[in-house]
């Protein structure tokens, strides 16, 4: 027994000092994932690069809102105003300042507006329909609705009824805009097992000292296999989710590929990591396209 206990012991620490430090940590990073309506949005995304720039959609917004209630007057601009101001904060959308039958037309119908102002309350119910279409094909239709109840024992304090309406317009709109972009979310990306000499880079990051394990990694001057590849891969990719700089994306990017090649493909974890992170990869870099677009 005392033999076996003995060899077991021996066999531990030659395998702490040959092999591998942690494996399964995780950390959380920043991501994006695709817009809610996706693969209605498939069906319509521009082809032309001179309009979008690399944006999901490029939007020519109908500037006819109908509308079917007695409404506020200014209701039609507040609409058209927050459009605008919120595809431009997207940086996945842009306006086609030239709408055509081969475009994509951006439309929108008030359904229910009712203001209602008794005694010392005040209420305002608002709907909207939103239609995304090409010529006569309707290939998304939303409808989102908002309903704003204030109450005071100083009627004077109320809000009126145009600073109601501005919120309850900033709501649907927000609501709309949301089921159409992409969004910002946390993913989890677990390591692989390094050489012990590394191990404590999984500390750094795990305390998001990214650009110290990353110095820790190119420094290294041992034989370098797929789990390195991979597991330098994921800390370019998290410091690149926090200063969104393309050129640690790139990175990022190579260094996936070369876990790939080397043994990555036939491994589930790397595969996974590399599909989501090639999703992100796609997604920032047409945010940036955009933000440059939509600043000019």
């Amino acid at each position: 027994m005392k033999k076996i206990i003995l060899f077991c012991v021996i066999f531990a620490i030659s395998f702490i000092l040959s092999g591998c430090g942690v494996s399964g940590a995780k950390i959380v990073i920043p991501s994006y994932t695709a817009p809610k309506e996706a693969s209605k949005l498939s069906k319509i995304q521009t082809k032309d690069e001179f309009i979008s720039n690399g944006a999901y959609l490029a939007v020519w917004l109908n500037p006819d809102v109908k509308n079917t209630t007695q409404s506020n007057k200014k209701l039609k601009s507040m609409l058209l105003d927050s459009v605008k101001e919120k595809f431009t904060e997207t940086n996945f959308i842009t306006l086609d300042p030239l709408g055509d039958a081969s475009g994509v037309n951006l439309s929108m119908k008030v359904l229910n507006y009712n203001y209602q102002l008794i005694g010392n309350k005040v209420s305002l119910a608002l709907e909207v329909t939103f239609i995304l279409s090409r010529g006569t094909d309707e290939f998304l239709v939303k409808k989102y609705s908002d309903r704003k109840n204030r109450q005071s024992n100083d009627p004077t304090k109320l809000p009126g009824e145009n600073e109601l309406a501005s919120e309850a317009v900033s709501k649907v709109v927000k609501y709309f805009i949301s089921d159409i972009s992409p969004l910002k979310t946390s993913q989890l990306r677990e390591f692989k097992s390094l050489p012990q000499g590394l191990a404590h880079v999984i500390s750094y990051a795990q305390r998001q000292n990214y650009n110290g394990a990353i110095k820790i990694m190119e420094n290294y001057q041992e034989q370098k296999e797929m789990n390195y590849f991979y597991d330098l891969a994921i800390l370019y990719e998290a410091q690149a989710s926090i200063t969104e700089d393309m050129n640690l994306l790139e990175k990022a990017s190579q260094n996936y590929e070369q876990a790939m090649a080397l043994g990555g493909m036939h491994d589930d974890i790397v595969v996974n990591a590399s599909a989501r992170f090639g999703n992100f990869y796609d997604l920032l870099s047409k945010t940036k396209k955009q933000d440059k677009a939509n600043q000019a």
